[in-house]
């Protein structure tokens, strides 16, 4: 009994340093994307009981996420203002519940596609544009994954709305979800 508590105090601290490593390695926006891939990595590691101390397997995780995943960083934050301006035009138009309705549900969808590849490129693909492909895929073809996926990210928002200190450590629970749902583990 006592072990079983003590292992999963391990577990919860792995995913709170890692959401930390996360928001650290984000601390420049370009590099979020790889800094939440290498996150990905270490705690599907830490979950199978791989690859420790966390922190030196982190930052080797991330050097190698790094190499092609700014492009796709940038990519996403250009995806999410584009998002944001159409929000505000959508505002100004006739039919603008239905339309604002329907870029928040394409925003979510487009949000779990970027976080599940994040999960795949760290589960092994090794380049990042086969990892939206199959990101992509892997979404569609299990939507009860994907709207866990979606709820956990929501509520990533919601914490770090409520309270913002919680973002240096809420990636590493949307870490351990994409992780878990990405049909991989």
């Amino acid at each position: 009994m006592r072990n079983r508590w003590r292992t999963g105090l391990t577990d919860f601290s792995d995913c709170l340093l890692a959401g930390l490593l996360v928001a650290l390695a984000s601390a420049p926006v370009v590099t979020a994307a790889p800094a939440f891939a290498a996150g990905c990595r270490v705690l599907d590691r830490a979950r199978h009981g791989l690859a420790r101390p966390l922190w030196t397997t982190f930052w080797a995780d991330f050097r190698q996420a790094a190499r092609g995943g700014v492009p796709f960083a940038l990519g996403c934050l250009a995806v999410a203002v584009l998002f944001a301006v159409d929000l505000e035009v959508a505002g100004s138009m006739a039919g603008a519940g239905v339309l604002r309705t329907a870029l928040w549900l394409l925003a979510a969808a487009a949000a779990v596609v970027a976080v599940r590849t994040c999960a795949v490129f760290a589960a092994g693909e090794p380049s990042w544009r086969r990892a939206i492909a199959v990101a992509a895929r892997e979404t569609a073809a299990s939507p009860g994954h994907a709207l866990l996926l979606a709820g956990a990210a929501g509520l990533a928002v919601v914490l770090v709305w409520m309270l913002p200190i919680l973002a240096l450590v809420v990636a590493g629970p949307l870490a351990l979800a994409a992780v878990a749902t990405g049909g991989r583990a």
